[in-house]
């Protein structure tokens, strides 16, 4: 089954096209827009009307109502379909030929997860692990949520996390030369792979003159290491000697929600891998920047001594940390920079905790095949209101206490932070993935004796202005992350869900959010240090997503939003 040949039953067309409307007026791309009290949304882009029933909820986030949406035709109003959209936004370009494959992609391969593999019941009481593969739907603003460009039909059922599918990792040795690394101990391959296969992979490198010492084990992932086949460089490379392939390598795995990120099907404690794909999924390309991938352990360790010298960490503001202790990328400054890494991280099933005690923090706004919320058992015993409460003080305190006491910001967003609870009642936080994601301002840092020097370990941090890496310029740059990934793209979602399933307004969720904060600071005397981050102005910035796909080479600079936080304290 291609693109070319249509499923039986397309099913995720309104989806995609409500996605791509909701992110172009999010964005400022209506020339007009009129709300009305009967929840219609009227708009044009350029000269072209639309319509659909729906409103603006919290942080802007406009959120129509799937099978409405129409566009004005030859003097009628009929169904509105991608097409429609993608020709009254903007003129042709490459830009929105990738975009418009893209969304065509998504569209199909979301069909056919549909047709191909079996919807999990009752996904609230799943393990962790099976979350990965079971929380299916994708990112809930991006119409591009299962892009995954050059993924055949063949690859996404091998190779995403909804067939749940194992598979190795494909070995390479490459001249030390190629390779920049930092393992945490000489014994590291021995306890990641097992003292045997670790024998065998030498005895394998012997056998062909790539002696371990002089050449350096990468894995990496099957599609990648495929895509590489035709690769002139790799192919150089391949023909001289300064790469061996030795085939598959150490226990199975499965693909997690992020595609790239693998969990360990055999041994589910050992560590999750992060692997480079050349694979475009909403608007990245999901390789890894190598100068990340060389400070990854360091960024973890940074982060985890801040949060072990502070005990409110551990005691009021619960956060465990998923550190990435090992790192390895080759090809530096060459065409395949960035095609060829892998990061090591911490696993959830390490830390020691019930399997179902832990959910990725998505999961929180899904709703079940049908309709009900995935969350809604969690809610019937507890009480929304209570459970909403010690949500907030869970998810959202550890968070801010980093960034306000700290001067340290996460990329909080659904997939990089797991609840911990016990019977749905929030217990703890859990955070991961930080070698690109973790930023910091020098004069708000807390702790500037515990950062460490990054020019030291990757020469590319020495010039490196503000705002390009980790260092940022302003504190406005840390709040626009943090509340970017943790309110305006994370808690929105689940405060419009608990709008429309269960009447609680989106004002009194965010005025409880407001409250909290307020009263946070006045707990810890950190009025100034949250002043000087400005999170309650009445308008702040956001990350433009679908602008960046239209136009790649305008600098993104974000849009303005309404702050659902600059309320009255409740």
């Amino acid at each position: 089954m291609s693109l070319h040949e249509p499923l039986s039953r397309a099913i995720s067309a309104p989806r995609v096209l409500r996605q791509l409307c909701e992110a172009l007026l999010c964005e400022g791309w209506a020339a007009s827009l009129q709300l009305d009290r009967s929840q219609a949304v009227g708009w044009c882009l350029r000269q072209t009307q639309f319509r659909a029933r729906g409103r603006r909820g919290a942080f802007g986030r406009y959120r129509l109502q799937e099978g409405s949406i129409e566009i004005h035709d030859s003097g009628t109003w009929r169904p509105a379909c991608t097409a429609d959209v993608l020709a009254a936004v903007a003129d042709p370009s490459p830009a929105m030929e990738t975009l418009r494959d893209d969304l065509a992609h998504t569209e199909h391969l979301s069909d056919l997860a549909a047709l191909q593999t079996r919807a999990a019941a009752r996904r609230h009481s799943l393990p962790c692990s099976a979350l990965e593969t079971a929380l299916y739907e994708g990112h809930p603003y991006h119409p591009c949520f299962k892009a995954r460009s050059g993924f055949t039909d063949a690859d996404h059922l091998a190779y995403g996390p909804e067939g749940g599918e194992t598979f190795r990792l494909t070995g390479v040795l490459f001249h030390h030369t190629l390779i920049q690394q930092s393992l945490p101990h000489e014994d590291f391959w021995g306890q990641e792979l097992g003292a045997a296969e670790w024998h065998r992979i030498a005895a394998l490198a012997e056998q062909h003159n790539a002696p371990l010492g002089n050449y350096n084990l990468l894995p990496l992932h099957p599609w990648q290491h495929a895509r590489l086949q035709p690769d002139p460089l790799f192919n150089t490379w391949r023909t001289s000697g300064q790469l061996l392939e030795i085939g598959p390598i150490g226990e199975a795995y499965k693909a997690t929600q992020s595609v790239r990120t693998l969990m360990n099907a055999e041994t589910p404690s050992r560590a999750h891998v992060k692997t480079a794909m050349a694979m475009r999924n909403t608007s990245a390309l999901r390789t890894l920047a190598p100068e990340s991938v060389t400070v990854a352990p360091a960024i973890s360790n940074w982060l985890a001594g801040v949060c072990g010298n502070d005990p409110l960490f551990s005691s009021r503001y619960p956060l465990t940390l998923l550190p990435e202790y090992a790192a390895v990328t080759a090809g530096r400054g060459t065409a395949l920079d960035g095609h060829l890494a892998a990061i090591w991280r911490r696993s959830p099933d390490s830390l020691g905790l019930a399997p179902d005690s832990m959910m990725p923090f998505n999961g929180l706004a899904l709703t079940e095949p049908d309709g009900t919320p995935l969350i809604a058992p969690w809610i019937e015993q507890h009480g929304l209101e209570t459970w909403l409460n010690q949500l907030i003080e869970v998810a959202v305190l550890p968070i801010w206490h980093l960034l306000v006491a700290h001067g340290i910001g996460l990329e909080a967003h659904g997939q990089n932070l797991i609840l911990q609870h016990e019977g749905g009642w929030p217990a703890g936080l859990i955070a991961r993935d930080f070698h690109e994601s973790l930023e910091y301002v020098p004069n708000l840092l807390s702790r500037p004796d515990l950062c460490p020097d990054l020019a030291r370990i990757d020469p590319v941090y020495a010039a490196a202005p503000p705002d390009q890496f980790h260092r940022m310029s302003s504190a406005e740059e840390l709040r626009w992350l943090v509340m970017d990934t943790l309110f305006v793209f994370n808690l929105a979602d689940l405060s419009y869900l608990l709008q429309r399933h269960y009447g609680f307004a989106e004002t009194s969720f965010w005025r409880r959010v407001r409250s909290r904060l307020d009263r946070y600071t006045a707990e810890h005397g950190m009025q100034a240090r949250q002043a000087a981050l400005a999170p309650f102005a009445p308008q702040i910035r956001a990350e433009s997503l679908i602008s960046r796909k239209i136009d790649p080479d305008r600098p993104q600079h974000g849009h303005l939003i309404a702050n659902a936080l600059a309320t009255e304290k409740g």
